[in-house]
C-alpha cells in the first residue's frame, strides 16, 4: 500500500515536472519563431552595409552598430578570458592547499548569477564617472568582467577532470611546474575550456544592460573606443521603443543576427563537449 502510493505520489510529480518543461518550452519557442518571423524580413544588404537614415527617413542601416559591437566583444574577450584561464589554473593547480581557493571559487559562482545591469553600474561609478565621459572601453571592460566568472569555472573544473598521474609521469621526466601544464594539462582539458570560452562569448553578446551604462551608443559610425560607440543590443533597445516601422524592422533584423550568433555559438560549445566526451 505505501509502495503504491509513492508511486502515484511520483507519477504526479513527475507529470507537474513534464507540464512545467512543456510550458517553458513553448513560450521559448514562441519568442525564437517570433524573432525568425520578424528578422528574417528584415535582412537585406543595406542593413550591414549602411549607415543609420536620420530619424522618420526610410533606408539606412545598422552597419556601426555591427561593427561596433563586434569591436567591443573582442576586447572584452581580450580581458575577460586570460584573466579567467589564469585565474581558473590557479584554483585548479596552485591554490588547492589554501582556502582562499574556495572563496574564489564560490564568489566566481555567484558572480555568474549576478545581473548584468550590476556590473554596469560598477564600472560607471568606477570608470565611466571618474572620466567624465562613456567610452567602448567602458563597455568592453563591463562585459570582460561578466565573461570572467564563467571562464573561470569552466577552467577549474576541467582542469580538475586531468588526472594527476598525467602531472606525476610529466615531472618524472624532469619538466617543471609550469610547462608540465601548458603542454599537459592545457592539451588535455583545451577542448572544455574552450567551450566555456564559446559559451561565455555567447552570454555577453546578448548583454544590453551593461553598454547603456558605459559606451551608452552612437548614431554615427566610429573606431574611436575611447568615445561613446554604437551597440547592437542598446540599438535594438532604442529602435524597439521608437515611433517609426523602419526602425522596428531594423531592431527585428538585429536581433535575428544576434539570436543566429547565440544559437552558432551553443550548437558549437555542445560539439565540443560531445568530442571531448567521445575522447
Amino acid at each position: 500500500m505505501i509502495l503504491k502510493k509513492r508511486k502515484i505520489i511520483s507519477s504526479i510529480a513527475l507529470f507537474i515536472c513534464f507540464l512545467t518543461a512543456l510550458w517553458g518550452i513553448f513560450w521559448l519557442s514562441f519568442i525564437i519563431i517570433d524573432v525568425l518571423r520578424h528578422g528574417i524580413t528584415a535582412i537585406n544588404p543595406s542593413l550591414f552595409l549602411k549607415d543609420p537614415a536620420p530619424p522618420g527617413e526610410e533606408g539606412g542601416g545598422l552597419r556601426n552598430a555591427f561593427v561596433g559591437h563586434i569591436m567591443i566583444t573582442f576586447f572584452a574577450t581580450l580581458i575577460g578570458v586570460p584573466v579567467g584561464v589564469l585565474g581558473g589554473t590557479f584554483l585548479a593547480e596552485y591554490g588547492r592547499k589554501y582556502n582562499i581557493s574556495k572563496v574564489i571559487s564560490t564568489l566566481a559562482d555567484i558572480m555568474v548569477s549576478v545581473p548584468a545591469i550590476i556590473v554596469g553600474a560598477f564600472i560607471y561609478a568606477v570608470v565611466v564617472k571618474p572620466l567624465g565621459h562613456f567610452s567602448g572601453w567602458a563597455g568592453a571592460l563591463a562585459l570582460g568582467i561578466i565573461m570572467i566568472p564563467t571562464v573561470l569555472r569552466t577552467t577549474e573544473n576541467m582542469l580538475s577532470l586531468i588526472p594527476w598521474t598525467l602531472r606525476e609521469a610529466a615531472f618524472a621526466l624532469g619538466a617543471p611546474y609550469y610547462k608540465v601544464i601548458i603542454q599537459v594539462v592545457y592539451r588535455g582539458a583545451a577542448t572544455g575550456i574552450l567551450t566555456g570560452v564559446v559559451l561565455a562569448i555567447a552570454r555577453v553578446t546578448g548583454e544590453a544592460a551593461p553598454l547603456l551604462f558605459t559606451a551608452f551608443n552612437n548614431n554615427y559610425f566610429s573606431l574611436d573606443m575611447s568615445q561613446p560607440i554604437a551597440s547592437l543590443t542598446v540599438t535594438i533597445f532604442q529602435y524597439a521603443m521608437g515611433p517609426y516601422e523602419e526602425w522596428h524592422a531594423q531592431a527585428w533584423g538585429a536581433s535575428f543576427m544576434i539570436t543566429l550568433f547565440i544559437l552558432f555559438a551553443t550548437i558549437a560549445g555542445r560539439l565540443l563537449i560531445k568530442r571531448r566526451y567521445k575522447d
